[in-house]
């Protein structure tokens, strides 16, 4: 058979779970006159992986609404963020007062004032500022000392404690309109709804121009209609923005709409901190009803229709989902009050688009750090004198973490933010020390739990609090740690009380600590200190001393200790599906005094759901719930492609493996037993390891010590794995193991001449129909072997494409392609 008639067969046997291309059909089928995705979609896989996701970057927002490209908006340094839609990994933008996005003016967004519009979005305030009004969308015409046009929306105090302070202008969200009569405003409706920091808020706008001088507008609060005013002045309360103003008047053009600030009228004047998510602008009056029916839809993950389809359905002139994905990604946006002055960068082995620990969060997330391969997972802050408040001011870190290694020695660095260079050490780091006391004989154990280590400035050593709580490899903990200065020690460091909470309950306390704070310049003139997550900073040798696992929602307060009762509230919050007040909510707000005192957020925090650099959508049932992402690598090789494969358009993409990967993490849809059908196309290298794996589900990483050192209690003994690879080198090979026996279910076929380092594409399918497991090469099945079990669970570790399941071991040496 030749490789352009491979891609007309399409060979299967019965599956009842499914993976990948895996499919339902009660026999082999021969699948022909079809292109090979519509063959794989047509039989319905869970997880279905083209390889072909653009990657292309683009500064440009588009627009999906009936004005078409005319609607598009241009971003500067706006960065993708987890969108508002409950269970819907559609991307938002974030605006970090520094960053906007502008739709040049256009008559589809500004009807004239004599006719009805809507205007809907999701927002997500991260600042409590209200002097200056923050302006979220602006659409008006405002040089200076001209007739203004438009309207604006400002976000306002989140609720009446800020009353009396400056700027103050009410609660909630305000549109304000313009009368074209100097700068004076027309039509004004705050919604006076209090809003939740670090919430998304579904706001909805109605313009009623039911008589020339009567005009209404009407503001919607999540679904639910909370203010209108109606026009009762002299003349409209509305005069649309037009395009017809003198040049040396409008010497940036007409007014464009603007998210993130004031539009180009006013560039980068009162700037918003926060995301927009699906924003839409129609020329009709929406009604009530289906505002209601918009944020139910998006509330909802459960829906049984998209929210965008809802919203295209009536016809907006603008529509921006605002899903892509700039020019500029890796970045690590950090909602905390440094904004982007400490924006995070992360290397490029840093695993993104990782479930968070917030139960029932839809906008949460989490990063994968790891040891292996000499590489340097790290996320890197660059100095910030707010991330090191001196040493007589209080601080709080809080983080929480899932290690998935238990590895001693070296001690491995959560996170670390220490001077080391003139040996005089100041700052701190956290280090994870042994799961429990049965470790104690282990080269490197260093107690039990975490250590959270301060240094005096004189000299080399440390300050300690450790937990001594025992923990469990692969399950999430939450680490809060206070400094609570006391007295001057007229030596250059401060004497006062360090204390460990893990779990929301005090786990250590340390009540005459020495402390002295990282500082700029360092004593010896170097670099200033920066932070890292993952590993040491560059200050101690950037990558050294790695730490494995996963971590979400980091932050670090500046001048604040969080009381014993905050630190168990927001454990709380993060275990409950259904808090009182949100998890992230409770970051942004708790230094906050309940006086009006604006900006008292924590200097820097990261929820770590920031997108990856390179996604992969999943074209299976399992939707985006099964997304994945590729780490160290791109999708810019070649794949099978017409007219050496005719069931492949051209070009098309793939990736190469080694040591890059694609991670899928452990979505629930795909952990399951019994049979399971995995399928890839593979153009193998000239070399692989011992264990090459094509697709992996596991394992775990086994613990770094035997039976004989370790309790298995808290440590992980055993792994489990579902595999189609290559072994040795020599054979290829699907199969899975529980855990008890090597390769417990495998079946395998030794490698034919050529097809290593070959140079053309080999389609490879692994099947588990019951009874045995079963190899395909070219669609022809070339091995069988009977065994009790397919497919086995797999818990705390994923799936990946190109090495085992954890990532960075195993690695497939070639390029991969339609998984």
């Amino acid at each position: 058979m030749n490789p352009a008639s491979l891609t007309k067969c399409h060979p299967w046997l019965m599956a009842k779970s499914l993976l990948t291309a895996a499919l339902i059909l009660p026999s082999i089928n021969i699948a022909t006159a079809e292109d090979y995705s519509s063959t794989v979609l047509k039989d319905g896989p869970l997880g279905y992986y083209r390889l072909n996701d653009s990657t292309e970057r683009s500064n440009v927002n588009l627009n999906s609404g009936s004005a078409g490209s005319a609607g598009n908006a241009t971003n500067l340094n706006s960065s993708a963020f987890a969108g508002a839609i409950a269970g819907d990994k559609n991307r938002g933008q974030f605006y970090d007062s520094s960053a906007r996005a502008i739709t040049p003016w256009n008559a589809a967004l500004n009807p004239h004032e004599s006719k009805p519009f809507t205007m809907e979005g999701w927002f997500y305030p991260a600042s409590d500022q209200i002097n200056a009004g923050q302006a979220v969308v602006a659409n008006r015409y405002a040089y200076s000392g001209v007739n203004r046009q438009g309207w604006v929306i400002f976000q306002r105090a989140q609720d009446d404690t800020y009353a009396g302070k400056g700027g103050y202008e009410g609660v909630g969200w305000n549109f304000r309109m313009y009368r074209g009569s100097g700068g004076s405003a027309g039509l004004d409706v705050t919604s006076q709804v209090p809003f939740a920091i670090g919430k998304w808020t579904h706001v909805v706008v109605v313009y009623d121009p039911a008589a020339a001088d009567g005009a209404t507008v009407t503001m919607f609060i999540d679904g639910v209609e909370a203010a209108s005013n109606t026009w009762v002045g002299d003349g409209p309360g509305y005069v649309a923005n037009t395009d017809d103003h003198p040049t040396d008047e409008a010497v940036r053009g007409a007014a464009g709409l603007a998210f993130g600030s004031y539009n180009n009228t006013a560039p980068g004047s009162n700037p918003y901190f926060g995301g927009v998510d699906e924003f839409a602008f129609y020329d009709t009056r929406l009604t009530s009803a289906q505002i209601l029916a918009h944020y139910q839809n998006g509330t909802n993950a459960s829906r049984t229709v998209s929210y965008s389809s809802l919203v295209q359905a009536s016809n907006p002139s603008v529509y921006h989902r605002l899903d892509e994905l700039p020019a500029t990604v890796g970045n690590v946006q950090n909602l905390g009050d440094l904004r982007n002055a400490g924006t995070a960068i992360n290397t490029v082995q840093v695993q993104q688009q990782i479930p968070g620990v917030v139960a029932g969060g839809v906008d949460d997330g989490a990063f994968g750090y790891h040891f292996r391969n000499a590489g340097k997972s790290v996320t890197d802050i660059p100095w910030a004198a707010q991330n090191n408040p001196t040493e007589g001011l209080p601080f709080t870190v809080e983080v929480w973490v899932k290690p998935t290694s238990d590895r001693q020695n070296p001690g491995a660095s959560l996170i670390n933010n220490r001077y080391v260079a003139s040996g005089n050490r100041t700052g701190w780091v956290i280090f994870q020390r042994a799961p429990n006391d049965t470790y104690s004989g282990v080269s490197g154990y260093s107690g039990v739990g975490w250590t959270f280590r301060m240094f005096t400035g004189a000299g080399g050593s440390g300050q300690d609090v450790i937990t001594s709580l025992p923990y469990t490899v692969g399950e999430w903990q939450h680490l809060v740690f206070t400094w609570v200065p006391e007295a001057d020690t007229g030596n250059g460091n401060w004497t006062g009380t360090l204390s460990a909470f893990v779990n929301g309950e005090l786990a250590g306390t340390n009540p005459s600590a020495l402390y002295k704070a990282n500082q700029e310049p360092n004593e010896d003139a170097s670099a200033p200190t920066d932070l890292a997550i993952g590993a040491y900073n560059k200050a101690s040798g950037l990558g050294n001393n790695p730490f494995e696992g996963q971590v979400s929602e980091f932050a670090l307060y500046n001048n604040y200790a969080l009381t014993p009762e905050q630190v168990t509230g927001h454990f709380q919050a993060a275990t409950n599906t259904q808090p009182t007040v949100n998890y992230s909510t409770l970051v942004l707000t708790s230094a906050y005094d309940g006086a009006g005192t604006q900006r008292s957020m924590p200097a820097t925090y990261l929820r770590f759901n920031d997108a990856a650099a390179n996604p992969v959508v999943n074209a299976g049932t399992l939707g985006s719930a099964a997304n994945g992402a590729l780490v160290a690598t791109v999708n810019n090789s070649a794949g099978p492609a017409s007219p050496d494969y005719s069931g492949f358009s051209a070009p098309n993409s793939a990736i190469a493996t080694d040591p890059g990967f694609m991670s899928l993490n452990n979505p629930p849809g795909l952990n399951f037993l019994g049979q399971i059908t995995l399928e890839a196309w593979i153009k193998p290298g000239a070399t692989l390891g011992a264990k090459a794996r094509i697709v992996s589900h596991g394992p775990q990483t086994l613990s770094s010590y035997t039976a004989d050192n370790v309790s298995e209690n808290g440590s992980i003994l055993r792994s489990s794995e579902v595999f189609l690879g290559i072994k040795d080198g020599t054979d290829y090979v699907i199969g899975s193991d529980d855990g008890g026996t090597e390769l417990s279910g495998m079946a395998s076929f030794p490698i034919p001449a050529g097809d290593l380092a070959g140079t053309g594409w080999l389609h490879l399918v692994g099947t588990y129909d019951g009874a045995n497991w079963n190899l395909y090469r070219n669609g022809i099945k070339v091995a069988t072997a009977q065994s009790t079990f397919g497919a086995v669970h797999v818990d705390g570790a994923g799936w990946a494409i190109g090495s085992s399941g954890i990532g960075w071991e195993d690695n497939f040496t070639g390029s991969i392609d339609e998984v």
